[in-house]
């Protein structure tokens, strides 16, 4: 599989605007008086709310004439609702944008008919990778010391218990690599909101698991410390054309490099074409700001200059910190390479994963 080349500015390095120097493209317009809206597929409170709502206050800040930006929130179907509806009536004209996350990707390939939108018609302002984490609970035999002894411990459990939203949610990625790494052994409960997921696995009622960097780092950390679970790998980052061990989590091993200890080589084949299609989306793709189909150049590249002021706000810098961690940021041209290389999925290969979810989950779709 032929991905492309992820090209990122951190939050702490030079984006091309300096001190006060105002594009052109910024300068030109003005929103004073306007209410801009960012909707959100999801309740309040979730990723994607967070990352919206993290960002509304500096668009009001750094928009030409300062508009009041409000976040809307339209759950249902899994962001599936709000994609739909945002694609339909949201209007070309810069008062409008939508968060992204992981599973307005997998829609793209597991959508169907419910799918109405195309998010590759989307202008991509600003985009978010972020990492994450699989553990799992000391109870499995896991101790963090061999990781190819880790997976034999896995293996060998009787049953393993895990979760996920729905067999077509973002945590697919897990289930990809448990199938790859040869853990067959599972039951899997699906329903299970993220909190609701963790803490089952901190009472033992779950056996393997994963979260994202933040939600690891914040939520999962304490266990780790006290030994009640065992970090094992992370689905790596991808930079200059391969996977490489993710910024967060230098001493975890990636998906890629417990395979290779596995088997002795280094994966390939269609399966690993499938997995690297969904770390694109729930890793390099995970979160991202977007504008409406057919938007006028010049009010994307407002939006994308305002985003690079953003990340050069010091008081953004430090609110950022903890949701964005040190992954850096992509804008405009950069940022959509990384969503198409994330859900331009081959006709073929989309067959294949319908399939393979078909066949691993008993699921209809």
């Amino acid at each position: 599989m032929k991905l492309t080349i992820l090209k990122y500015a951190t939050l702490s390095a030079a984006v091309m605007l300096t001190g006060s120097f105002m594009p052109a493209s910024v300068a030109a317009m003005d929103y004073a008086g306007n209410k801009v809206s960012i909707i959100v597929g999801a309740k309040p409170g979730g990723g994607a709310d967070k990352y919206a709502r993290m960002f509304a206050p500096y668009f009001a800040k750094h928009l030409p004439g300062k508009p009041t930006v409000l976040v809307i929130n339209k759950p249902g179907g899994a962001n599936l609702k709000a994609a739909n509806w945002f694609h339909k009536n949201a209007k070309p004209d810069g008062m409008m944008a939508v968060a992204i996350t992981t599973s307005m990707h997998t829609h793209m390939v597991f959508g169907g008919k419910k799918m109405k939108y195309n998010e590759l018609e989307w202008p991509t302002v600003i985009l978010s990778p972020h990492g994450s984490v699989v553990y799992a609970h000391k109870k499995t035999g896991v101790t963090g010391k061999d990781i190819v002894a880790d997976i034999n411990a896995l293996k060998k459990a009787k049953v393993l218990n895990t979760s996920q939203k729905n067999p077509t949610s973002g945590e697919i990625r897990a289930a990809v690599a448990y199938d790859m790494l040869g853990i067959e052994n599972l039951k899997w409960v699906f329903g299970l909101s993220v909190g609701k997921r963790r803490q089952s696995i901190m009472r033992g009622e779950l056996q393997i698991s994963m979260d994202t960097a933040r939600s690891y780092l914040k939520s999962v950390m304490k266990y780790v410390k006290s030994g009640d679970v065992v970090p094992l790998m992370s689905f790596g980052f991808y930079e200059k054309g391969k996977f490489v061990r993710d910024p967060a989590f230098p001493d975890l091993p990636t998906v890629g490099e417990v395979y290779e200890k596995l088997h002795g080589k280094k994966p390939s084949g269609r399966k690993w074409d499938m997995l690297a299609h969904f770390v694109q989306m729930g890793v390099m793709a995970s979160k991202a700001i977007a504008l409406p189909p057919k938007t006028p150049a010049n009010i994307v590249n407002v939006w994308i200059d305002t985003a690079k002021r953003i990340t050069k706000d010091k008081k953004f810098k430090k609110v950022a910190k903890k949701l964005l961690g040190a992954y850096p940021q992509a804008f405009g041209k950069d940022a959509k390479e990384i969503i198409e290389a994330a859900v331009n999925v081959k006709p073929g290969m989309k067959k294949f994963m319908r399939e393979w979810v078909k066949t691993e989950f008993k699921a209809g779709i």
